[in-house]
């Protein structure tokens, strides 16, 4: 959902976007089945190739353009994770594309009737 979110923000960075590619942070408790459910809805809802690739590794398996500081697609990467409550999460997510076109947010999910939801969408930065 705050993937989601954060993709649904800035949509000229996913114009023609061949992939998107999820970073998660080694530290945060992402179990493997969340982040296979992650990849399974943005895959069905984008129709694109879903990466687990840093952005180093996208340059080095050729999915950037010629100048390599333009991706062909977007990383997503979940940069940190704070429950407050068993119903209030809080994540600091960022959306690169270019050095010119990259953007984050703090978005903090609250969960109510069986689903997770966006509470609040706090840009962060903007370039």
């Amino acid at each position: 959902m705050a993937l989601d979110e954060l993709i649904s923000t800035d949509k000229a960075l996913n114009e023609n976007m061949e992939y998107i590619s999820l970073d998660f942070d080694k530290g945060l408790p992402i179990k493997d089945s969340d982040k296979k459910s992650i990849e399974d809805y943005l895959q069905s809802k984008y129709n694109v190739k879903i990466y687990n690739l840093t952005y180093e590794e996208l340059v080095e398996e050729g999915l950037s353009e010629q100048s390599e500081s333009k991706l062909k697609g977007i990383l997503l990467k979940i940069e940190k994770q704070e429950q407050q409550s068993d119903n209030n999460i809080t994540i600091e997510v960022s959306k690169y594309r270019s050095n010119e076109g990259s953007l984050s947010a703090k978005i903090t999910l609250t969960y109510k009737e069986g689903q997770w939801r966006v509470a609040t969408h706090t840009p962060t930065r903007e370039s």
